[in-house]
């Protein structure tokens, strides 16, 4: 009887670790995400962006401050960051159109793209599209969410969200906001009569950047922007460069930094210093807030131009900047030889001097960097060219262009973001890299030396895809001359470059 009683005890208690265990299992799996049949459930409240704000409360968007506020005290923060495409990254109309292609293919790219383009906007729920407004449909906000990135944006931000993203990398808006009096940057003793302050190691690595400058379909997963990654495997990040060392300092510096790897705090350069806001300390290093790259086109066309608009306050210097940059990023060099008889071959070197990532970067499928190459013989005579852009403003097909190849699942070329599968092939060039461009022509006899003129351009997007977007011929797409050569080179005098040699 005492046996079977115990057997009965044991069998029961059994039993009850056995639903224990199920409760527990069901409870993780919601805790996890999971469902009642164990597939995931997304808890992003933004999906299928990973933004998220600190203790996941409700906000509004007179939890920001605005911009003009902020420059009130920051004034030279201010003008860098007026007119930029930080500011601009809502009301750019190209990237409007996309966003307006996107949101009609699906409808929950609104959160992905929208995210790092109006944070408030998407955050607060506040972002609504207009169908029938445009060619494509428009996108509008509140005042202070169609400020783009905005000076609150970032320096509310408090921490990053990378390791619950779905590859376990920066990217997709990973950051966490916590809007409110607390403003959070890089000086450790900052004090404000305004607001609270308090450091953010966060703000000081490119590690920040990368929140949004990696960007994988929220669908299958594709790289389709690594600008970040392509950073973080160089030989700048190998020497502590971070994102911010070139691109919150003047070009000036930027290429200086790029030259010796040299972090601008350790240049002593007395043009860096100043006051980082009214009233406050001395400081050996003042950030500009522009953040240029090299996108000339948005600030310097696409936007109607009013100098009695305080929000173009500072867009002519971006503009230049964004030229001064592309034109010191790279650099050329021409080698000529003898193939057979009248057959020579040119080769144009071209390497990415001072760009910390690749070149181009970005939404490289769409970005042009591309040789124009013309030779004349000693006679003015032309014998050859590639490269030129057509009467319809396009890049030739034969051009050696330094881009990706995108394709859909159908494996058709695309341009659109949200259709990437795959690329078929990727042709940029990595920071202190280089690439070959290859050319081959005919030498006429008695001809002793040949003149080649090569270029390399620059343009953020290609007339088609600016007819696409923005209307057939709403704008003349414009391109920036980064560098030039002119070599007159002795025919069959000079070797043709190898990677063994080079």
């Amino acid at each position: 009887m005492f046996i079977a009683c115990t057997r009965a005890s044991l069998i029961q208690s059994a039993r009850v670790a056995l639903l224990l265990i199920a409760v527990s299992s069901v409870a993780m799996a919601k805790e996890e995400g999971m469902g009642s049949e164990g597939a995931v459930q997304d808890q992003r409240r933004f999906a299928p962006s990973y933004v998220s704000i600190e203790g996941h409360r409700e906000v509004s968007p007179d939890q920001w401050t605005d911009p003009r506020i902020c420059g009130q005290c920051h004034s030279e923060q201010y003008e860098g960051w007026n007119g930029s495409m930080h500011s601009n990254a809502f009301r750019d109309p190209v990237y409007q159109a996309l966003w307006a292609l996107a949101e009609k293919a699906d409808p929950s790219m609104r959160n992905h793209c929208g995210t790092c383009h109006t944070p408030i906007g998407i955050t607060t729920k506040t972002v609504e599209f207009h169908p029938d407004e445009g060619l494509h449909g428009k996108f509008t906000a509140p005042p202070i969410a169609e400020m783009g990135v905005s000076c609150d944006v970032c320096h509310t931000i408090s921490g990053t969200n990378l390791q619950k993203t779905a590859v376990l990398e920066h990217g997709n808006a990973s950051f966490i906001m916590s809007p409110g009096n607390k403003k959070r940057a890089t000086l450790k003793d900052a004090e404000s009569p305004y607001h609270e302050t308090e450091y953010s190691e966060h703000h000081d690595s490119s590690d920040f950047c990368g929140n949004c400058h990696n960007i994988f379909h929220p669908g299958n997963n594709f790289p389709i922007e690594r600008t970040y990654d392509e950073w973080k495997y160089s030989i700048y990040a190998q020497n502590d460069i971070r994102c911010q060392d070139c691109h919150m300092v003047p070009v000036a510096i930027a290429e200086k930094v790029a030259d010796t790897l040299t972090r601008p705090k350790d240049l002593n350069e007395p043009s860096l210093e100043g006051f980082a806001g009214l009233g406050g300390k001395w400081r050996k290093v003042i950030h500009k807030h522009g953040f240029v790259g090299g996108n000339a086109v948005v600030t310097a066309v696409l936007n109607a131009k009013d100098k009695d608009n305080p929000e173009e306050l500072g867009r002519d210097a971006n503009v230049k900047e964004a030229i001064a940059r592309l034109q010191g990023a790279a650099s050329l060099k021409l080698y000529l030889a003898q193939k057979a008889g009248h057959l020579h071959q040119l080769k144009v070197k071209v390497t990415n001097e001072r760009a910390g990532h690749h070149l181009p970067t970005s939404l490289t499928e769409v970005r042009q960097v591309w040789l124009e190459v013309v030779v004349k013989d000693d006679q003015g005579n032309e014998l050859y060219r590639n490269g030129t852009l057509t009467e319809a403003n396009e890049v030739p097909k034969e051009a050696v262009i330094f881009n990706a190849h995108a394709v859909d699942k159908d494996g058709q070329d695309t341009m659109l973001p949200w259709e990437i599968v795959r690329f078929v092939d990727v042709n940029t060039i990595p920071p202190k890299g280089y690439k070959y461009g290859k050319y081959y022509f005919n030498v006429p006899d008695g001809v002793k030396q040949v003149t080649v003129t090569a270029k390399l351009h620059y343009r953020s997007f290609s007339q088609g895809l600016a007819d696409l977007l923005l209307g057939k011929d709403a704008v003349k797409v414009p391109s920036v001359e980064m560098v030039a050569v002119e070599q007159t080179l002795d025919v069959g005098g000079i070797k043709v470059a190898d990677a063994a040699a080079h």
